[in-house]
């Protein structure tokens, strides 16, 4: 849902422009020498021109795009704006070419105003979220990395797997800042490593005790566990 805030009791010429503004982005509203900055990748665009051509190719070449705001709030010297910039990928964007997936990526924006003109604003846009919802990974460094390896039974391979694709779509296992499950690519035998990725030890701690006392995690380990023929656990520092 929509709200706007404005500081003063009668809309100022500030006030008006950006509640304009916010409805149709019209470079009308920005000064000619506006500077603004994404602080995701550190890009600067100058002057109502260049500001002009990256919008279009944001919303209307990378991406069939528009702004859902959700917040705002507007002063004299200063607006915000927050909500979601909402659309389809359509074209290439950071050397990504076109996969049509559905983007819904929260974003805010800060203004600084001059005789009711944009004249900078700073763009925080969650990067991260943007290239996970088009498809490319990301990687995301965390201090402490949980391994539990798990030496399989011979044949017993597919079974474990199956398992533990069960336990996957019925989100059973721990939950995690980043979370992976490898095996050997080559050997005399198989194992499941889990590999978890924690901020804190505390957050590993949380998520045993959340997930790993319930009955149907124990049921479930019960099956998986006679598939093992040994197992040890890692718990790693990451220094750099």
């Amino acid at each position: 849902m929509e709200e706007s805030t404005v500081l003063t009791g009668a809309l100022s010429t500030s006030e008006k422009n950006m509640l304009a503004y916010f409805e149709s982005f019209d470079l009308n509203y920005v000064a000619e020498d506006a500077v603004y900055r994404n602080l995701n990748n550190g890009q600067v665009h100058k002057g109502r021109a260049e500001i002009g051509a990256s919008l279009h190719y944001i919303y209307q070449v990378a991406f069939d795009a528009h702004f859902e705001r959700t917040t705002s709030v507007i002063g004299e010297d200063h607006a915000t704006a927050e909500g979601f910039f909402k659309g389809r990928h359509i074209g290439e964007f950071e050397g990504i070419p076109a996969t049509n997936k559905e983007v819904n990526v929260p974003l805010c924006v800060t203004y600084r105003l001059k005789n009711g003109l944009i004249q900078e604003a700073h763009i925080y846009m969650a990067a991260d979220v943007m290239r996970e919802q088009i498809g490319v990974p990301v990687s995301r460094k965390t201090t402490f990395v949980v391994r539990d390896i798990f030496q399989l039974k011979f044949g017993r391979f597919k079974e474990a797997k199956k398992l533990l694709q069960e336990a996957t779509d019925k989100e059973m296992l721990p939950e995690a800042q980043l979370t992976r499950v490898l095996t050997d690519f080559t050997g005399d035998s198989y194992r499941f490593i889990f590999e978890e990725g924690f901020d804190h030890l505390s957050d590993y701690e949380l998520s045993l005790n959340n997930s790993l006392r319930t009955d149907e995690w124990q049921r479930w380990y019960e099956q998986f566990k006679v598939l093992v023929e040994s197992s040890h656990r890692e718990i790693l520092k990451q220094v750099m």
